[in-house]
């Protein structure tokens, strides 16, 4: 268990940004079909519904790791499968939609805030890898215990 006020700023700003800017109703349409994985939806979840109460209680790493990897698969997904083809997805707006400026706004800033998630989760995965290490020591850090985080660089990297 790690309580660590940098590890909860980040993961508070991390959180904020999905829910605000990711996670939102002209949005969800779009990313609804990479949630079709249960594992990867409830793993972003438990990332992003209620950071306060996992923050003030402590975070263990052995959940953070899955966390983390699950919010970069999502980023490469998202990168890879719904960027390419947004203007072709999801549903098609109406003439007299009320939202269409709203929508157009977040469909426009979709990659830039795909990328500041990206940076978010970079930069919490650096700040948790230096915790784990300096609690645990290099050889038996628990993000040794996750092979498949070597991934995640692989997933967060820009095309």
């Amino acid at each position: 268990m790690v309580k660590d006020a940098r590890i909860s700023e980040l993961i508070l700003r991390l959180s904020d940004h999905y829910n605000t800017n990711i996670s939102t109703r002209f949005l969800r349409p779009y990313i609804a079909g990479i949630f079709a994985n249960d594992e990867l939806a409830r793993r972003i979840a438990d990332l992003t519904e209620q950071p306060e109460s996992v923050i003030s209680q402590g975070i263990h790493l052995d959940e953070l790791y899955p966390e983390l990897h699950a919010m970069a698969r999502f980023i490469f997904l998202v990168r890879s499968e719904i960027l390419p083809n947004i203007r072709n997805l999801g549903p098609s707006a109406s003439g007299h939609d009320s939202n269409k400026v709203y929508r157009d706004m977040a469909l426009n800033n979709f990659a830039a805030n795909v990328r500041v998630l990206a940076e978010c989760v970079r930069d919490l995965l650096v700040v948790v890898r230096s915790r784990d290490e300096a609690d645990n020591g290099k050889a038996k850090a628990v993000w040794r215990d996750f092979p498949n985080l070597s991934e995640i660089d692989r997933y967060l990297a820009e095309r």
